[in-house]
């Protein structure tokens, strides 16, 4: 007989009696009284029951009613006041001219306008705008762009910026003016 073969008929026998040895422990097991045990199971916690805390008492809602005889109204405009002291808007009254003439500018939103340089022509200084288009303009003091009626009131090529003055509305409902600076894009 080959090595191999009496190698697999020895493991085949120790697997056999392996098998044989667990049937034979196993079999204790079946048929024994069992009743103490299921005793114990019905009867262990039997006297002892769990404690529960009581749930804490919640106050009912009371909803609250705002009554507005002699109270003024907090969601009121009036009661926004400006930061300049006295009570009034900057520039109140000041709205922007509404029959005014749109400038080419004007259609873009700021942050769609990059300041791409400064010139001189005949002594006043402009400013070279690129839109988000793609488009180049030139502009000069006094011209509008952006979508607040930013006006061009300060040109300065050495320090390459250009200062608007815009006129916006501000949360009390009320014109006020406000300086913009912009200044030149490397990108």
């Amino acid at each position: 007989m080959s090595s191999k073969f009496k190698q697999h008929a020895k493991s085949a026998w120790t697997l056999r009696l392996s098998s044989l040895a667990c049937a034979v422990v196993l079999s204790g097991c079946v048929g024994g009284d069992m009743s103490d045990l299921e005793n114990f199971v019905k009867t262990a916690h039997q006297d002892r029951k769990p404690e529960i805390e009581p749930l804490p008492e919640i106050p009912p809602f009371k909803a609250f009613e705002y009554e507005r005889e002699d109270e003024t109204d907090p969601f009121s405009a009036a009661n926004i006041v400006s930061n300049d002291g006295d009570g009034r808007g900057v520039g109140v009254g000041k709205r922007p001219d509404a029959d005014r003439r749109k400038e080419p500018l004007e259609k873009f939103p700021l942050d769609a306008l990059r300041m791409v340089g400064t010139i001189t022509k005949e002594g006043v200084p402009h400013v070279v705008v690129k839109t988000n288009e793609g488009t180049a303009v030139l502009a000069t003091l006094g011209s509008y762009m952006g979508q607040n009626d930013g006006k061009i009131k300060e040109i300065v090529p050495e320090e390459q910026r250009v200062v608007l003055v815009e006129t916006v509305l501000d949360p009390a409902g009320r014109w006020v003016t406000r300086d913009v600076e912009i200044t030149i894009d490397e990108s």
